[in-house]
């Protein structure tokens, strides 16, 4: 689905989300890892119910599930009947069809799977929540902007969300409906709409009809093309892939449909030059295909060279040479094609390509590609090269491929098998355990300590589940505090240094399975320690270090005071001094501050500022305070209704790409006892860091 057809169907709201709960089959599921067997499904959200939409297949831990089916669905609870809802038996993907006269309320789905030979149920694995439109009496004015993509960055192309003062309607909410990925536009929480001046990519000449998400004292719903923005420019690009061909002799010659990079309005094709000139090339007006004519008299090694002129309303472009076409005396058939059988190693990178392959002008494509491989297996359509990146998640098995290759005398399928193999060095955790009694595998590694002695004497020794034999090597890397800290290359055991009051501590290890072999394997496991203070009031979380998907958020557990005889005048809000450092992830870890603005924390908060100056010095997108009047809007906070839990708004901590945080952002707190819970008396406040969050986009 692309982006135009995302943004303009619709008419309610579909909000798809990720349930979280991992329910046991009624069978003995396996482990894997020390866990049960668990699917987990992405998110989609704000789709209108006259869309068709495929929920991608779910993520896994385990072995690799299949046999999948919906066993159940409800509305509001109760059992409900529907054939909206389709699922792929083989890769569990979920079609969402001809919704139009699904009633508003809240679907739930239970979902079937095999996994090892055991059947598992997963009850609401996906919840559907479908939402009536907003009230009368709101409107986007203007409900068209125009900008020139040469003037993209212009302040005055904006709409406004406004009300009708008879309706009484307060918004608390706005929100635009936007695929992951593609946030071209931006809304501030007062309703104005403009370009996302911090979207880093292009964004492509054409007409965005968008959809908005709008919360008011009634609740969420969906105004429905509520702003067309028409980006317009003259034609600024043109590709025909392949550009350039051969051609029998007489033969005739048909291109495909070109890319064009402009507006589409009253767009028209025409050929401004060929050479030679006598060559009977045509072109369709209104498609840009080109037509070289049977019979066409052309001798052999002729190059016929096509230059195009293209027109729309905002101006005409030409394209010079666009596309050569080579004149041959014959254009070899494809009679032999085949690939050998492949043996790969689990997780490894590989790459392969045709073994006989004879015919001219060849492109390649697989066929009926086994579901579990799309996204993780590639073919180049000009090479034929097969391959896949390190680190793939390709199943063990052994799997039957099948290729095309074609050209315009033929076509031939070939088949091969593709046996993935066990990688011996294949291993997937490593654990230091913990002192709060915590879920190992969910919440470990972290530690409390309450002195430099104690840290010192603590014997961290890992667990991972290597097997047996496999020479593993250690190494580490400090983070936040642990200065001095050191590992034993070939144990992982741990000595650790860098204790430091009142703080939190990280270092992130890694251990390396066939180190320096194209089978190496490598594990980062984050090691957390929270350092309370040594007199007064100590705030004490646990887990301290709340390991939280970003895109779904959640809310910790509330922490125990010590040091605090009346709880009812203790307040505690984010301040200051907040650092991200990435565990897995890519990002650019560091702060944010006034003369910090390139890091991945600059851009949370420039994301939560919108369109106006962000504040890079407040403490604004993290504060409780800041957002009492709509606490959605913050990134995370303090909640002073549930005991001073932290909870994490989802979708607030990726970047402008879209890319998700995988690592973890420790800020400074505040706090009072007095009952005075004015700005300036908790901004003035105790200094404390007693927690940590651990963002895990695979949580």
């Amino acid at each position: 689905m692309n982006l135009k057809t995302l943004l303009s169907k619709g008419l309610m709201l579909l909000v798809i989300i990720l349930s979280g709960h991992f329910v046991t089959s009624c069978t003995d599921p396996e482990t894997t890892d020390s866990t049960k067997f668990a699917i987990f499904y992405s998110g989609v959200t704000d789709i209108g119910p006259s869309m068709n939409f495929n929920l991608n297949s779910p993520t896994y831990i385990g072995a690799a599930p299949s046999d999948f089916a919906i066993t159940g669905i409800t509305l509001d609870n109760e059992t409900y009947s529907t054939d909206c809802f389709v699922i792929d038996t083989n890769s569990g993907s979920i079609s969402l069809q001809n919704t139009e006269k699904l009633p508003v309320g809240t679907y739930k789905l239970t979902i079937a799977c095999t996994s090892n030979g055991n059947r598992h149920e997963f009850k609401d694995a996906v919840t559907v929540n479908m939402l009536a439109p907003v009230p009368d009496g709101i409107t986007v004015e203007p409900n068209e902007v125009t900008v020139d993509f040469t003037d993209i960055d212009n302040e005055d192309a904006t709409a406004q969300v406004t009300t009708d003062n008879s309706t009484h309607v307060s918004i608390t909410k706005y929100e635009i409906i936007q695929e992951e990925g593609y946030e071209y536009f931006a809304i501030t929480q007062t309703g104005k709409i403009s370009i996302n001046k911090n979207y880093k990519g292009e964004i492509p000449p054409g007409k965005y009809t968008l959809n908005l998400k709008l919360t008011t004292g009634a609740g969420a719903g969906i105004f429905e093309n509520a702003v067309t923005f028409n980006i317009i420019s003259k034609p600024l690009s043109l590709i025909y892939t392949p550009n350039s061909v051969k051609a029998e002799k007489n033969s005739a010659y048909v291109t495909t449909v070109p890319v064009l990079k402009g507006s589409l309005e009253e767009l028209a094709y025409s050929i401004k030059s060929v050479t030679p000139e006598n060559a009977p090339i045509t072109i369709d007006p209104t498609t840009g295909v080109l037509s070289l004519s049977e019979n066409n008299g052309l001798e052999i090694d002729t190059e016929c060279k096509v230059s195009i002129s293209v027109t729309n309303k905002y101006g005409s472009t030409d394209f010079d040479e666009a596309f050569i076409i080579n004149i041959v005396a014959f254009i070899n058939p494809i009679t032999t094609f085949s690939y050998d059988n492949q043996e790969e190693v689990q997780g490894t990178a590989f790459t392969f390509s045709p073994t006989e392959i004879d015919g001219d002008q060849v492109s390649y494509e697989f066929v009926n590609l086994p579901a579990e491989l799309n996204g993780k297996l590639n073919i180049d359509e000009h090479l034929g090269v097969i391959s896949a990146k390190k680190g793939n998640t390709i199943q063990i098995k052994n799997y039957t491929i099948q290729v095309k290759a074609h050209n315009a005398k033929s076509e031939k399928i070939t088949s091969f098998n593709l046996n993935i193999k066990e990688n011996e060095n294949y291993f997937t955790y490593i654990r230091y355990g913990n002192n709060l009694g915590l879920d190992e595998a969910a919440e470990a590694s972290q530690y409390r300590v309450n002195s430099a002695n104690e840290l010192q004497g603590l014997s961290l020794e890992p667990k991972t589940d290597a097997k047996n034999g496999v020479q593993l090597t250690w190494s580490v890397v400090t983070k936040h505090q642990m200065s001095g800290t050191t590992i034993d290359s070939a144990t992982g055991k741990l000595s650790l240094k860098g204790y430091k009051a009142n703080q939190c501590g990280v270092i992130i290890v890694t251990a390396t399975a066939g180190k320096g072999t194209p089978a190496e394997v490598s594990v980062n496991v984050p090691v957390f320690f929270n350092f309370p203070a040594t007199s007064g009031v100590k705030v004490l979380y646990s887990p301290f270090a709340f390991r939280v998907n970003p895109a779904k958020g959640g809310i910790s557990k509330e922490p125990t005071l010590e040091g605090v005889s009346d709880p009812a005048k203790f307040a505690m809000d984010y301040r200051r001094t907040f650092n991200y450092y990435n565990v897995n992830g890519e990002l650019v870890e560091g702060t944010v501050s006034a003369s910090v603005t390139n890091t991945f924390l600059a851009e949370v908060f420039r994301a939560y500022y919108g369109d106006k100056n962000p504040n890079y010095g407040s403490k604004d997108p993290l504060s409780y305070y800041s957002n009492s009047t709509n606490l959605s809007q913050a990134c995370a906070y303090v909640d002073q209704t549930a005991n001073w839990a932290v909870k994490v708004n989802p979708g607030k901590w990726k970047n402008t790409d879209g890319v998700y945080a995988d690592g973890a952002m420790i800020g400074q707190m505040t706090l009072v006892t007095n009952g005075d819970f004015s700005a300036n008396s908790i901004n003035g406040g105790t200094q404390v860091f007693p927690f940590i969050i651990w963002f895990d986009p695979n949580f």
